[in-house]
């Protein structure tokens, strides 16, 4: 469980209280299937959209409450390297383009 800092319409910014809700794929008390799943989606949809794309905050809000911070360091480092080991992961992006960076 987390905070989560929201910007209201009148410009104020109010935090709530936020949890990963249930999810039906992962039952069981053993979190870490699910953390690895939320940190690979997030890693296919920054990869697919960009890194400006909101809806991938979803992914990522989920990843950070639900893994240890050790693990995201460790991974975050792993795809810095070109080491993160996992197939799912790459076969993905060898499918497809890599989103082209965002012009601000």
């Amino acid at each position: 469980m987390g905070f989560r800092d929201v910007e209201m319409p009148d410009g104020t910014i109010k935090r709530f209280t936020w949890h990963p809700k249930y999810d039906p794929r992962y039952p069981a008390f053993n979190q870490a299937p699910k953390c690895n799943q939320y940190f690979i989606d997030f890693q296919k949809c920054i990869w697919k959209k960009g890194e400006g794309y909101k809806p991938c905050d979803w992914f990522r809000h989920h990843f950070e409450h639900v893994c240890p911070p050790t693990w995201v360091e460790k991974w975050n480092d792993q795809l810095e390297r070109g080491v993160y080991p996992s197939k799912q992961l790459l076969k993905w992006q060898a499918k497809y383009p890599k989103a082209e960076p965002a012009d601000e």
